[in-house]
């Protein structure tokens, strides 16, 4: 990577980062350990004396790391965002305003993040700096991480140093970009499939693990319990590691709006989650004092109160999805009927709350009686994205209003927005549908490490019954029959149901990283994973338990 771009992203020069960041950390990564050994000594020696060595390389790998991950969480707020933002520009270009005012107002918009921030350097070049708009655009090309982005300057700049009319090249942009955005949207697709797969390799990798640490305690004698803690462990925290991992290349695409408008669904969901903890709290006591049901099953009872929370959260989620399908339409047809009234928007929403928009039609008519009101304008199509509750119709909205408001032309404005919207959108049911694929391969998975260890732990129980009345001289024969007998089976099974809620709860969040819906959605396929989880476990047990009885 060049160092142009690095720096440029820190937004501090490269001497000057050494100067201040580079220099004080090395000079501390040296004498620490030296410091350690005048105030601390007695510190200094086993485990601790290694730790200590590794703080100097943590720091100085620090300095390293950090601006690299600067630069491509960077990247990725661009690449996230570089689809609305071209479309934003196409709609503005269809009015009046000059280039620069364009890049000004864009460079306001906070939903753009780090792009709005490069857009205001491009601007404070020619504004403050006199720079032509060609040597501007290249200059911020050539030190801005996103490819995609740079791409576009670079040919912005050759067609206005052309003398291209610019709002024709931003409508012809229209399809570039946004054919460069569906390819990396469907490049980080391919990414899920293959964290599909890493995850279904890694869970049958750590199924042994933990396998042989209930298994190894008969040949060794030492402490299954211990074991068994530290292999839920590595298990837990290598699946984490796994989730992180896939949130890093998943593409972020907000479903839910950001507004801070309280809808009713946001009500409902906010409601439900001190209700479903509660009833999770009742019922778990409830059945700890009175029931008699099997370990795995009380899990599965004491958690089902969260499907409360995430049944709402996925009805609400489900119709965004509905209103998402129907907006395209509404606001093609409203640019269209808008363009043929010379641009009277109140009069083309008056004439179209007679057609029939789906679930979006209820929402289009509180549009037309708010604007009616002729209080607030912005603040009427907030509550119109606010009802609809989608992140795409919140912004889409904005940049209609927006480019109304500066008197571009409604017709093309709808043409763009609704030509944009249907790719987006087609990109969603795509990570829609490799969403569903990896849904039943986790909960095939979960079905297996289930069976895989209550197995494991039904032939630990059937060693110990048939070792627990047996005298055995004091001869090694290769297996510790004292720990078989003693072992607490009780013990080991909540542990490994404690192990296969962890494992449900990670494997829930998967799904809704590669998604991208509402985190309280999770607890649906978490609750599920967990139902899977104690009854594979029950049917495990009482199936090979007789079985397993049988062959001694």
């Amino acid at each position: 990577m060049d160092q142009k771009v690095i720096f440029h992203c820190l937004g501090i020069p490269k001497n000057k980062y050494i100067k201040n960041f580079v220099v004080p950390v090395t000079v501390l990564a040296v004498i620490f350990p030296f410091l350690m050994i005048i105030i601390a000594p007695s510190l200094m020696e086993g485990p601790m004396l290694m730790a200590i060595m590794l703080v100097p390389f943590a720091l100085l790998a620090m300095v390293i790391v950090f601006p690299l991950s600067s630069l491509e969480g960077k990247k990725k707020q661009i690449d996230n965002n570089i689809h609305y933002y071209i479309t934003h520009m196409g709609v503005l270009a269809t009015s009046q305003m000059t280039r620069i005012d364009i890049l000004l107002l864009l460079s306001k918009n906070e939903a753009y993040g780090y792009l709005a921030k490069e857009t205001g350097r491009i601007y404070a070049l020619i504004r403050y700096w006199h720079l032509n708009f060609p040597a501007a655009c290249r200059f911020i090309g050539k030190r801005t991480p996103s490819v995609l982005f740079s791409d576009f300057l670079d040919r912005m700049a050759h067609a206005v140093q052309a003398g291209e009319d610019f709002d024709r090249f931003i409508i012809s942009e229209q399809e570039v970009v946004m054919n460069d955005f569906m390819t990396m949207y469907k490049d980080s697709l391919n990414g899920i499939e293959s964290i599909k797969e890493i995850f279904i390799s890694m869970g049958m990798s750590l199924i042994m693990i933990v396998a042989f640490a209930i298994i190894v305690p008969i040949i060794t004698g030492s402490d299954a319990t211990l074991l068994l803690a530290g292999a839920i462990l590595i298990f837990l925290g290598t699946e984490f590691g796994l989730l992180t991992y896939a949130k890093s290349r998943v593409p972020t695409d907000r479903i839910w709006h950001t507004l801070e408008i309280e809808t009713m669904a946001d009500s409902r969901i906010k409601w439900s989650m001190p209700v479903s903890l509660s009833l999770c709290i009742l019922l778990t006591g409830i059945l700890i004092a009175y029931a008699e049901l099997p370990t795995t099953i009380m899990f599965a009872v004491s958690l089902t109160p969260l499907l409360i929370t995430g049944l709402i959260a996925r009805q609400e989620e489900n119709k965004i999805k509905r209103y998402d399908n129907n907006f395209g339409a509404f606001i093609r047809s409203l640019g269209g009927a808008a363009g043929s009234r010379s641009g009277l928007i109140m009069e083309s929403l008056k004439e179209l709350i007679s057609h029939d928009f789906g679930p979006l039609s209820a929402n289009i008519l509180n549009l037309y009686k708010r604007l009616k009101s002729r209080v607030n304008k912005r603040k009427a199509w907030e509550h119109f994205a606010a009802g609809a509750g989608s992140n795409l119709i919140e912004r889409f909205a904005t940049m209609f209003v927006e480019g109304t408001d500066v008197g571009g032309k409604p017709a093309v404005i709808g043409d763009i927005i609704n030509q944009n919207f249907m790719y987006i959108l087609s990109m969603r049911k795509l990570r829609y549908s490799s969403a569903s694929s990896l849904t039943g391969v986790l909960y095939g998975l979960t079905a297996g490490i289930g069976a895989t260890m209550f197995l494991s732990i039904s032939i630990l129980s059937m060693l110990g019954n048939l070792f627990s009345n047996i005298t055995v001289p004091d001869v090694d024969i290769g297996i510790s029959i004292s720990s078989v007998a003693h072992t607490d089976i009780g013990m080991l099974s909540t542990m490994i149901m404690f192990m296969m809620v962890g494992h449900s709860l990670i494997s829930a969040m998967l799904i809704r990283v590669v998604d991208g819906g509402h985190h309280f959605n999770t607890y649906t396929h978490f609750v599920g994973l967990v139902w899977v989880s104690a009854i594979t476990a029950e049917i495990t047990t009482r199936a090979m338990g007789p079985l397993l009885q049988g062959a001694i």
